[in-house]
């Protein structure tokens, strides 16, 4: 690197360790990445900041928050395929008993109720769990706001589940269920769910 001064690598390394980039290692390979990039560009007779803005160009057009973005894409990519396999299983074991507990109930034909329960279990305790925790999982900010909120939406949801399995077999509690959920829903999930898709939207 004898093209670059002292001053130029405390530059780009001040820009890397400032961005949303958490791991050391990645910043470190990524700091020496583009200390080459920008000694390549000089070479060619470009002053430092041209250099720099190529390489920046070259190496993350859409920022540095992309490539941390690509890089936890692809460290957790097995685990994403895996829960997607999940996902889908779980909705498709949920969409049988759905409409098998409507051949059942229509047709009067005993089983109804064991399908009715088997579907508002797969329902509620591995349909719904599975789609939040993959959706979660490709969110990139784990901020405190967004953990309250997946949170939230995945309590208010499983209350508003509950109330509709507690209502068809005539169990009682169905009010606190509802009620609950709905309160959830408009009170705290809406409010934290509006509130984020604003900031995004003024960024």
């Amino acid at each position: 690197m004898s093209n670059l001064t002292e001053q130029n690598i405390d530059f780009i390394t001040q820009i890397i360790n400032g961005s949303k980039i958490e791991s050391v290692e990645m910043k470190e390979d990524l700091i020496d990445h583009f200390c080459c990039a920008i000694e390549e560009e000089m070479k060619k007779g470009l002053n430092f900041e041209k250099s720099y803005d190529k390489a920046y160009q070259n190496i993350c057009p859409d920022g540095f928050d992309e490539i941390r973005r690509e890089t936890v894409y692809l460290l957790t990519f097995k685990k994403i395929k895996a829960m997607k396999r999940f996902l889908y299983l779980s909705g498709y074991l949920t969409a049988i008993c759905i409409t098998t507990t409507f051949c059942l109930k229509f047709t009067h034909t005993p089983g109804g109720s064991i399908a009715l329960g088997a579907s508002f279990f797969f329902l509620m305790f591995l349909f719904i769990p599975s789609l939040f925790m993959n959706i979660y999982k490709r969110e990139i900010s784990k901020t405190l706001t967004n953990k309250l909120m997946y949170l939230l939406g995945f309590i208010g949801i499983l209350f508003l589940v509950a109330s509709g399995l507690f209502k068809v077999m005539h169990w009682g509690r169905v009010s606190f269920f509802l009620f609950t959920s709905i309160a959830i829903i408009n009170f705290a999930l809406f409010p934290l769910l509006f509130l984020k898709m604003y900031r995004k939207s003024v960024e």
